[in-house]
């Protein structure tokens, strides 16, 4: 790059030679813009995401939204408005006599991270198919679609294995199951009386069926990789076992003086969803209507979730906790709000992908 080139923004300021992550660009002191000169986007995009078949993004390009007011800074020529990926409307100037692409200063996190992006959305656009069907028609269980973890989600697992283990131990025993229930399930008239106050914990990791074990592990898995990714191991730990004893407490507080035994994950994983719900709100989970598989949004499949808890709530049916399903997707909710900005700040990846610009069928 060489000679004095103008902002195509600000007109007036001239663009200055700067490194940008290892490509040599120019940007515009002013206004924060920045000028990439033909194959340097796609060799930028290339490196941060760190794959062979990111494509060719300028080449590739669909067709132009509309002519730019902005010219050139190499050749002066016209250039055009595009999307940078179909279903990602972040717009671009484009230099078709060169090629070189203009992107705003509040755009260019979002460019440089396409490729990564590119590929979060297509695994989230795929659509249902018989295979799909056929596994929530025999299971009962719906169906993720969301941006792939980073890193392998040890604590989930563990979890799913302890868990497991720990109802292996006693379920098919009836003596070894009212025993085990009696010292370490959540009893709110016990807990009451100030003992076993252990139980807020022991409680989260006690099923009453297999089940109960089934349904519980199957939700933890599917919102805990993603949550353990974004959370780090240690955090979602943490995380994880306050949802479990605020979900327990609330539990308690709805049901003072009751002898009834309350055991499950559920309170915990309520609280994974409110979390889910708020870091990753472009996320789609299948839902059977009868026998129709629909991919809904996060926010309708938790709402008619809990929905089904409060009507399940109000005609008495038992053998369910309510409250603490209740009780632990509000407290999810409270620190999914709390955490977002700095979940998303060092995640910026989830912060893009659920953005106004990203386009997800359904």
């Amino acid at each position: 790059m060489s000679g004095k080139k103008y902002c195509p923004q600000c007109r007036t300021a001239h663009l200055t030679i700067k490194d940008y992550d290892g490509e040599e660009v120019d940007i515009c002191r002013q206004c924060g813009g920045v000028w990439f000169e033909k194959a340097d986007l796609d060799a930028l995009v290339a490196a941060k995401c760190q794959r062979t078949d990111y494509g060719d993004y300028v080449a590739d390009l669909g067709p132009s939204l509309d002519y730019s007011n902005r010219e050139c800074p190499d050749c002066s020529h016209g250039m055009q408005i595009y999307h940078l990926l179909n279903d990602y409307h972040v717009d671009i100037d484009v230099c078709r006599a060169c090629d070189g692409a203009w992107v705003a200063r509040d755009t260019v996190s979002k460019v440089v991270k396409s490729a990564a992006i590119k590929h979060a959305i297509q695994d989230m656009n795929q659509s249902t198919s018989w295979k799909t069907w056929v596994f929530e028609a025999l299971l009962r269980m719906p169906v993720e679609y969301n941006v792939k973890p980073r890193i392998t989600p040890w604590v989930t697992i563990a979890l799913v294995i302890i868990n497991s283990l720990i109802f292996i131990s006693y379920g098919f025993d009836l003596h070894a199951t009212n025993m085990i229930f009696e010292n370490f399930a959540l009893a709110p008239a016990v807990v009451q009386e100030g003992n076993g106050l252990w139980s807020f914990i022991t409680a989260t990791f006690l099923h009453g069926s297999m089940l109960h074990l089934a349904g519980n592990m199957y939700f933890l898995w599917l919102t805990g990789d993603n949550l353990e990714d974004a959370l780090g191991h240690g955090r979602f730990l943490a995380i994880y076992l306050v949802c479990g004893i605020l979900a327990g407490t609330i539990s308690v507080l709805a049901n003072l003086g009751s002898p009834i035994p309350s055991v499950g994950a559920s309170g915990a994983i309520a609280g994974l969803f409110g979390m889910y719900l708020l870091w990753f709100p472009k996320a789609s989970m299948t839902f059977m209507f009868v026998v129709w598989q629909k991919k809904l949004a996060v926010m309708w499949y938790f709402g008619i979730w809990l929905g089904l808890n409060f009507f399940g709530m109000s005609m008495g049916q038992g053998g369910v906790d309510y409250w603490a399903h209740i009780g632990g997707f509000a407290v999810g909710l409270t620190i999914g709000a709390a955490l977002r900005k700095w979940v998303w700040t060092r995640n910026p990846l989830l912060a893009h992908l659920a953005g106004p610009e990203v386009q997800v069928k359904r």
